[in-house]
């Protein structure tokens, strides 16, 4: 008995030593097996073998494996970019990679608007780089438009900062040879000289004479500062002199005021009633 122990054990050695050496890929196998799972992907090695990110899933909850055209996509933007600091934003646009970076306000944004919609159909993919570290994410069609408006807008912010007025001598004049200059409308000042005042109205002498007048272009007030209604005001002479129709108090004294676009009368003209 002891004689068939020693030779079993012998025997089983025996087997073992050949074994590793004819199967080699079995022993190495069994140890890449207790190997960690990877945690995070960096833009140093951007071709992980078929591991994910753990901390990385889509708007549903599912995690993402890595594809080859992807990771190759990443190692294109790594090359000719600089998104292995600070926080940036890659997503696919007509059928290539587009990239622009973010501030962490923003960064938080699309971090927290991916995780609330959970619920959208998720079919395009992201990536999130924050510091190097790799996000990826396949979000809705919703959450990718507002990611794409948002590229958009700092397109639209890093070609043109900051807006400016043009200047007024980068406005083409009318006329090719010299500027336009607009001057300012003349004004005539006329002469108002009251004639013939009864209880029934009065006469306006205007130099120069001044046609289309009507009553409305007078004013007429009592000696209490009151308005009083002027009925009528006619000219037979091309505006040279106006008749006006109003009725007033014997012993009165009146105010006249005239106006009419592009003249002026001078001061308010006194109109005292005789008895």
């Amino acid at each position: 008995m002891g004689m068939d122990s020693r030779t079993l054990v012998f025997g089983i050695v025996i087997i073992g030593i050949i074994g590793y050496l004819l199967l080699p890929n079995l022993f190495k196998t069994f140890n890449s097996s207790t190997d960690s799972v990877q945690t995070s992907t960096n833009l140093s090695n951007v071709n992980p073998p078929s591991t994910y990110d753990p901390s990385t899933v889509n708007s549903s909850g599912d995690p993402i494996q890595n594809s080859p055209s992807v990771n190759n996509a990443l190692n294109s933007a790594n090359r000719n970019s600089e998104i292995s600091t600070g926080d940036w934003i890659l997503f696919l646009s007509d059928g290539a990679f587009q990239q622009f970076s973010v501030n962490a306000q923003v960064y938080a944004f699309l971090q927290e608007l991916i995780q609330s919609d959970r619920k959208g159909t998720a079919n395009i993919t992201v990536f999130l780089v924050e510091n190097g570290q790799i996000h990826q994410f396949i979000v809705s069609n919703e959450t990718y438009s507002v990611i794409a408006n948002i590229a958009t807008i700092n397109a639209r912010a890093s070609n043109s900062p900051t807006y400016s007025a043009p200047s007024t001598n980068s406005i083409p004049s009318t006329n090719s040879t010299s500027p336009t200059t607009i001057s300012p409308p003349s004004v005539i000042s006329e002469t108002m000289t009251i004639i013939n005042a009864s209880t029934t109205g009065f006469s306006v002498a205007l130099n120069p004479a001044l046609t289309g007048l009507l009553a409305s272009n007078f004013t007429l007030h009592n000696s209490l500062g009151n308005p009083v209604v002027i009925t009528a005001a006619t000219s037979s002479d091309n505006g040279a002199t106006y008749v006006i129709s109003v009725a007033m108090s014997a012993g009165q004294t009146y105010t006249l005021t005239a106006a009419q676009t592009g003249h002026t009368f001078g001061a308010a003209q006194n109109i005292v009633v005789p008895q």
